[in-house]
């Protein structure tokens, strides 16, 4: 039961840190956030500690690896909310949108290679027909074309120098969702795939909502009330995504 406590815990950091966190940021939020994405880690190690069969080898690989997801996506955690402190004071840091620009690639990279550990530990512990990639790869592709066009020619968003990593991203992503959903389907809708799954679609719809954030166009950001990109609705509804995703992915290894 650790493991919901730990949960909970997290919970409340989180209500914190969006208590501190605006469309500038600040260094308590940056703080909070940490602690919050700390506390999903410690839910993994708790999770795993929990889990009646985490002394086998074949449930040790697969653990390690979305643990190591999990620390990736502290370290993205950090690096953007950097991006969002740094354009709170761009007046008074002349490189700031430089630095800013860096941070980005730098959160992408740090969350892309975090899905890269998911999408193997659910390869390693589910999936065992190479067929199943296949479709799944073919799917994640086919949906992330799907979501651009709607993004680019509908909403007219503006990707400049980051579609092709936003991209490359959206496809590991749509990939991680496409595998948890394969192992629903391949291995029953055991407790372990269906945490994997919702913590995938939250952590997808997540995304949308941030890419609304980076990539609007310019005159959404001029609107008043909550369609604003960076309203606090808005950032409140991404977080309680994001994390509800991560929190779900840890408590998964309590039954993996």
């Amino acid at each position: 039961m650790y493991a919901y406590y730990l949960t909970g815990v997290g919970a409340l950091f989180l209500i914190l840190f969006l208590v501190f966190r605006d469309k500038k940021s600040s260094i308590k939020a940056i703080i909070f956030k940490t602690c919050t994405s700390m506390m999903f880690i410690a839910v993994a190690f708790a999770s795993l500690h929990e889990n009646p069969w985490g002394n086998i080898d074949n449930v040790l690989i697969p653990a390690s690896l979305i643990i190591s997801g999990l620390i990736m996506g502290l370290i993205g955690d950090i690096v953007l909310d950097f991006k969002i402190y740094l354009k709170g004071i761009s007046d008074k840091y002349p490189a700031a949108k430089k630095d800013s620009e860096l941070i980005t690639y730098m959160g992408m990279g740090a969350f892309g290679i975090g899905h890269v550990f998911y999408i193997s530990a659910c390869v390693l512990r589910f999936v065992n027909n190479n067929l199943n990639l296949i479709w799944a790869a073919l799917g994640a592709v086919v949906f992330t074309a799907l979501v651009f066009v709607v993004s680019i020619k509908l909403l007219k968003m503006k990707f400049g120098k980051f579609l092709a990593p936003a991209a490359s991203y959206s496809v590991l992503l749509c990939f991680f969702t496409a595998i948890a959903s394969i192992c629903i389907a391949t291995d029953g809708a055991l407790k372990s795939t269906i945490f994997l799954l919702v913590g995938s679609l939250l952590f997808l719809l997540s995304d949308l909502v941030l890419s609304m954030t980076y990539f609007s166009k310019s005159e959404d950001y001029q609107k008043t009330g909550p369609m604003n990109p960076e309203s606090r609705v808005m950032i409140i509804v991404n977080h309680v995504l994001y994390y509800g995703a991560q929190f779900c992915i840890a408590l998964a290894l309590r039954f993996i």
